[in-house]
């Protein structure tokens, strides 16, 4: 049985000069999840126009089900100015789009995880959607990938989605929201201490891997150094979470679903686009 993700949170366009390519860590997510295999559904929304269109279209070119997002009148489609310094992305965000008005739509199923981030919970009305869903909606694991982006996030975000969380993901760049640690290790015995209802830390740390503890064993997995030419980096978080993920739902090990994560996210950074 094919295993099914809910990924809430931004679809938007990411403008490489003259050039649009879809994406939001979100629509990333759940297309590489639907590539490998799984259900992949969106709780997102775009605007009314001819973004919006080539985004819904793009869903269905990566066999995303679209029950779930919505078509706002009059409301710009996402879309960010992305440049590139030294492989690292930079991002400029627009704000007041669609994804900041995601609608608390009916979900009358169940999913194995629910994917979400920070970025769409900048605006209120999404995150009142998203604590509807993860509240209301039945699943066995909730992802909470941190995917900070400028400052289009609070602590009040990160602690309440941690809240929910069973499985954390973050990069080593993105552990200062936590504060002053003496190792990583450190860190993540931290949080689990804190937020008993986590499973799962991730902490991807580019050039030298990624570590995975595992809470409940107390035990710290390491991967090895990926091996590819990097063009992009863009992507690569979410790809590595979706490949991540699916090893994790079908009852992969620990160290299958590192390397799964790992291999596919050296696919991603070789090119340009995100998926």
């Amino acid at each position: 049985m094919q295993p099914s993700v809910l990924a809430f949170g931004e679809i938007l366009f990411d403008v490489f000069d003259s050039q649009e390519c879809i994406g939001g860590a979100s629509f990333n997510f759940a297309a590489h999840f639907s590539r490998l295999g799984g259900q992949s559904y969106m709780a997102s929304a775009v605007g009314d126009d001819q973004m919006g269109v080539n985004a819904l279209n793009y869903a269905d070119s990566y066999g995303i089900k679209k029950d779930y997002i919505a078509v706002l009148p009059g409301k710009s489609t996402g879309y960010c100015k992305v440049t590139l310094e030294n492989g690292h992305p930079c991002y400029e965000l627009v704000r007041d789009v669609a994804y900041d008005e995601i609608p608390k739509l009916p979900i009358n199923r169940s999913f194995d995880a629910i994917y979400y981030g920070t970025l769409a919970q900048r605006d209120q009305r999404s995150a009142d959607t998203l604590d509807y869903i993860l509240s209301s909606v039945s699943h066995k694991q909730a992802f909470f990938d941190i995917n900070i982006r400028q400052n289009f996030y609070t602590p009040e975000i990160i602690e309440r989605s941690l809240k929910h969380a069973t499985i954390l993901k973050l990069s080593r760049e993105e552990s200062f929201v936590f504060g002053e640690y003496a190792s990583l290790e450190e860190l993540c015995r931290r949080l689990y201490s804190k937020y008993s209802n986590l499973n799962i830390i991730i902490v991807t740390l580019d050039a030298d891997g990624a570590m995975v503890y595992s809470c409940a064993e107390d035990n710290f997995y390491y991967s090895r150094k990926p091996q590819a030419v990097v063009v992009s980096t863009v992507g690569a978080g979410d790809s590595f979470s979706a490949a991540f993920m699916y090893s994790y739902l079908t009852g992969k090990t620990v160290e299958e679903c590192i390397e799964a994560a790992i291999a596919l996210s050296e696919k991603v950074v070789g090119q340009k686009g995100a998926v």
